[in-house]
C-alpha cells in the first residue's frame, strides 16, 4: 500500500504562523506535524509516500529530502497551480504502483486506527472508504449518511441545526481515506477537482460504491490557531497518545532533554518545555503553555511571565 499526503495548501486559517512556513511544517511540540503523519504511515508498514506540495514547496523538500532519514521513500507531486483535494492526488499518478492508496489531509490530529481502517476497506469490496467521526455540532461540516452495512448513501453539506436534528446524522468526513487508484481515471488531467463535491458523490452513485469507517477516538482539525493550541493542551492532558520526546518531571509538566528549571520558578500545569530551555527563578509559566526548544525564560531577553494559552517557539 502507498500513502498520499495532501500538503499543498497555503494554511491561511493558521496565519500568522504560516506566513513564513507551510502549514505541514508548523511544529507540534518542536517537531513538524508532517513528520508525525509520516511516522504514522511507517507504524502500519507503509513506507512508500507521495507528498503533494505547492505553497513553500522548497521548504518541505529541504526538511524531508527523500525520506530516508525517517525510514521511508518520499516522492513529491508539486502543484504549479492549485488543483483542489482530488486533483492534487491525481497529479501524483505517475508514482502510483497499482496498490490501494491511504490518503491524508495534512491538518488532522487523530488516533484513528489505521490498521482497522485498511482492513475494513479490504473486506468491504468498495472502491473507497472514508474515515468518519461523530461531532456534537455538525453545522460546520458536511455530513455523511450511511446504511446499516456502513455503505455511504449520500453527502449533505453543512446543515442548519434544525436540518441536522431532522436527519439524525452526526457523522462527518474525518479527512483520511483508502482509495483504489482506478477511481482517478474519472478525474480530468490537470483540472481542479474536489473529493467532497465531485469524485465522492460520483463514486457513491456507482457500483460497487463507497463505505464509511466510523472512528470513535480523538479527532481534531488543527487548521486554526485556537485548535492548534488545543492540540498541544490535549496531548499534555493525556487525551490522546502522542510520542512526546520529553519526561513528565511533575504531573502534566513535561521537559525535553537539557532543560533546567530553577527551584524558585512557578509552573502551573499543563506545561511543555522544549530541549535546552532554561527557566529562571522569577518565571511564572502556565497553565496551558508550550515553550519551544532553546528558550531562555526570566533571563536578559525575557520577563519570564507566560500566561495561560501561550505558545512560544524559536526563542533561543
Amino acid at each position: 500500500m502507498q500513502a498520499v499526503i495532501v500538503a499543498g495548501g497555503k494554511g491561511t486559517r493558521l496565519r500568522p504562523l504560516t506566513y513564513q512556513m507551510p502549514k505541514p511544517l508548523v511544529p507540534l511540540f518542536d517537531r513538524p506535524f508532517l513528520v508525525y503523519l509520516i511516522e504514522r504511515c511507517r507504524s502500519v508498514g507503509i513506507t512508500d509516500i507521495i507528498l503533494n506540495i505547492h505553497y513553500a514547496a522548497h521548504q518541505i523538500q529541504e526538511v524531508l529530502g527523500d525520506g530516508s532519514a525517517l525510514g521511508v521513500k518520499i516522492r513529491y507531486s508539486i502543484e504549479t497551480t492549485p488543483l483542489d483535494t482530488c486533483g492534487a492526488v491525481k497529479l501524483g499518478g505517475e508514482f502510483f504502483s497499482g496498490e490501494s492508496l491511504l490518503v491524508f489531509n495534512a491538518d488532522i490530529l487523530t488516533e484513528l486506527d489505521l490498521k482497522a481502517l485498511i482492513q475494513f476497506h479490504k473486506s468491504s469490496g468498495g472502491v473507497g472508504t472514508i474515515a468518519l467521526v461523530r461531532v456534537e455540532d455538525p453545522t460546520a461540516f458536511g455530513l455523511v449518511e450511511l446504511d446499516a452495512q456502513q455503505k455511504i448513501l449520500s453527502f449533505r453539506e453543512k446543515p442548519t441545526a434544525a436540518q441536522a436534528r431532522l436527519w439524525g446524522i452526526d457523522t462527518i468526513n474525518a479527512g483520511t481515506y483508502v482509495l483504489e487508484p482506478e477511481v482517478f481515471a474519472r478525474v480530468p488531467e490537470g483540472t481542479s477537482w474536489s473529493f467532497e463535491r465531485q469524485l465522492f458523490p460520483e463514486l457513491v452513485a456507482s457500483a460497487p460504491g463507497m463505505y464509511g469507517f466510523l472512528s470513535t477516538g480523538y479527532w481534531l482539525d488543527i487548521g486554526n490557531p485556537a485548535k492548534y493550541l488545543q492540540a498541544h493542551v490535549d496531548v499534555l492532558q493525556g487525551k490522546l497518545p502522542y510520542p512526546l520526546d520529553a519526561t513528565e518531571v511533575q504531573p502534566q509538566i513535561w521537559a525535553s532533554g537539557g532543560v533546567t528549571i530553577d527551584p524558585q520558578a512557578h509552573l502551573i500545569p499543563p506545561v511543555y518545555l522544549g530541549a535546552q530551555t532554561q527557566v529562571g527563578p522569577g518565571a511564572k509559566i502556565g497553565p496551558s503553555v508550550v515553550v519551544g526548544a532553546n528558550s531562555l525564560i526570566n533571563g536578559p531577553l525575557s520577563p519570564g511571565i507566560y500566561p495561560p494559552g501561550t505558545l512560544v517557539f524559536a526563542q533561543g
